[in-house]
């Protein structure tokens, strides 16, 4: 089992980070809001993990960089029909605080606007891991709230893809609609607002 990766980052891919400890490189699967802390090569980082092993999709390795992201993925993954990259997907959509927030307070549409992932299965989220969401995990989902919401997920993919349809890079996209995507905008006024920030 590897509990950690600490050492050098080496460089970032579309949807993981490779990290070299003692000479050798080791690549971790990690949430996207994970992915764009980690933008200069050489620093040091410190990165939680799990391995993953299945006999179809082989050994993968996934990191976070907060304990916290590692022991809700954890958690994701105990329920059936939720797998590791199911898990990442939704740690890339909200914050450990607004997941745990989501999963107390019945709040499937917020669970829901993950891409792939459907009331169904969100039900059985919320069913599965209510009770072991710990009272000060609601707290914080309280107070890291934000002001302004996010923009529903297929219109926010609709604007990253006519980014990644005029030449810029997936990750650059994501990251920008990210920023700029919010409630009620459509996918035109998302891929506007978006060119500020690329």
């Amino acid at each position: 089992m590897i509990a950690f990766l600490h050492g050098e980052l080496y460089g970032t891919t579309e949807n993981s980070a490779i990290v070299e400890c003692a000479g050798v490189g080791y690549e971790a699967v990690m949430p996207q809001t994970d992915l764009e802390k980690l933008s200069t090569p050489g620093e040091q980082v410190m990165i939680y993990t799990y391995l993953n092993v299945n006999e179809n999709t082989g050994v993968n390795l996934f990191g976070f960089l907060q304990k916290e992201d590692l022991r809700l993925f954890k958690m994701l993954i105990t329920v059936s029909g939720v797998g590791p990259k199911v898990a990442i997907a939704i740690l890339s959509m909200m914050s450990s605080a607004e997941l745990c927030r989501a999963i107390f307070t019945d709040n499937a549409k917020a669970i829901a606007k993950t891409p792939g992932v459907g009331p169904k299965l969100v039900s059985k989220v919320i069913l599965e891991l209510k009770d072991k969401i710990k009272p000060e995990e609601i707290v914080l989902g309280a107070e890291s709230e934000e002001p302004e919401k996010k923009a529903d997920s297929a219109e926010a993919e609709e604007a990253i893809a006519g980014l990644s349809a005029l030449g810029y890079a997936r990750k650059d996209a994501e990251k920008a609609v990210r920023k700029a995507a919010r409630e009620g905008m459509s996918a035109e006024d998302i891929l506007d607002a978006a060119f500020r920030y690329l």
